[in-house]
């Protein structure tokens, strides 16, 4: 899979590349997590409090 790194993306380009990752057959799953390598920002790990 090719994946290039950008400094910022708009509201449009991010549909296009979905919309391209849609029409390669991609799930939403897998073009967001590509999309979140491309924008290089990542989901938190959050802690959990023990009850």
């Amino acid at each position: 899979m090719f994946v290039y790194k950008m400094e910022a993306m708009t509201t449009e380009e991010m549909q296009r590349f979905l919309n391209r990752e849609a029409e390669k057959g991609s799930s939403e799953y897998e073009a967001l997590k590509a999309l979140v390598e491309i924008l290089e920002i990542e989901f938190p790990k959050l802690k959990r409090k023990a009850k």
